[in-house]
């Protein structure tokens, strides 16, 4: 098995997909660092208008912090996009080269097998949240510095400098738990359409349609919303609310291991259950 294992990461991180979505990742926050560092004041200063017109704001309100939090929140559909592209190449990819049937004849169990390439995606994401968090964080307290953090979610959120890593730190692997349960989901196309594209297009269309009724036609759906992924993904944002609502990202945590579990586990019965020839 661990062998197994080690041949799914090696092959999955001498890819060039995964490279490729690593240094998108990197320059993607590098830019909106320094795009914000040399353009962003006007920005902010509208932004901060009300604000300085109802208190009296003192320190630094630009600071990395809150570019790091900002950054994280622009990206939010680009993250998942780029996650799987690569998770989902882990299964179709084996279908796409034709090499299934080679693996399928060695004396290896399909179990194995599963666990292996879901473990080496896990992996994948963990050390893409990581990397995307730090160059997030990094480049923007060396660009605007350290201070407390105001943040405009259900009004306005004053956040201590000394608790906002511990905060930052809890969101990403919040995101991590979300985007595993995504993946998930895209892993389960990828070996039912045993094609990279298919998989990523479909799971990308019930991204956005999730997004829109939730965003736009609340009204008309509010009751469907608690079995909407896309409510639980954004929950990680409640990291910055004052009073963490535990419960709330709780249960958010459970529907998302749930799914994962559940794409997980029918993702094996149709492996399982599929013909070497197909």
């Amino acid at each position: 098995m661990i062998k197994l294992l080690q041949i799914e990461l090696y092959k999955l991180f001498s890819s060039y997909r995964t490279g490729i979505t690593f240094a998108i990742a990197i320059i993607l926050m590098l830019i909106i660092n320094l795009g914000l560092y040399s353009d962003g004041e006007e920005i902010f200063d509208f932004l901060l208008e009300s604000l300085n017109e109802n208190f009296f704001v003192e320190g630094n309100v630009i600071n990395g912090y809150l570019i790091a939090y900002l950054s994280l929140s622009t990206l939010w559909v680009h993250i998942p996009i780029l996650i799987i592209i690569v998770t989902t190449h882990i299964f179709s990819g084996e279908f796409e080269y034709g090499t299934i049937r080679i693996l399928l004849s060695q004396p290896i169990s399909r179990l194995a097998l599963l666990i292996a390439k879901i473990t080496s995606a896990i992996l994948y994401i963990l050390i893409f949240m990581l990397l995307t968090a730090i160059f997030a964080l990094i480049p923007a307290v060396f660009l605007f510095g350290k201070s407390d953090v105001v943040i405009f979610i259900d009004g306005i959120q004053f956040i201590q400098e000394a608790t906002f890593l511990l905060r930052y730190f809890k969101a990403i692997l919040f995101a991590t738990l979300s985007m595993i349960a995504f993946s998930s989901m895209a892993m389960f196309f990828a070996i039912w359409f045993k094609n990279t594209l298919t998989a990523i297009l479909i799971s990308l269309g019930i991204l956005i349609l999730f997004t829109l009724l939730q965003t736009f036609v609340l009204g008309m759906f509010s009751s469907l919303q608690p079995f909407l992924f896309t409510y639980h993904i954004a929950k990680w944002q409640l990291f910055f609310v004052h009073d963490i609502p535990v419960k709330s990202i709780l249960n958010s945590v459970y529907f998302l291991s749930a799914m994962s579990l559940f794409f997980m586990g029918i993702s094996y019965l149709k492996f399982y259950k599929m013909n070497i020839t197909e």
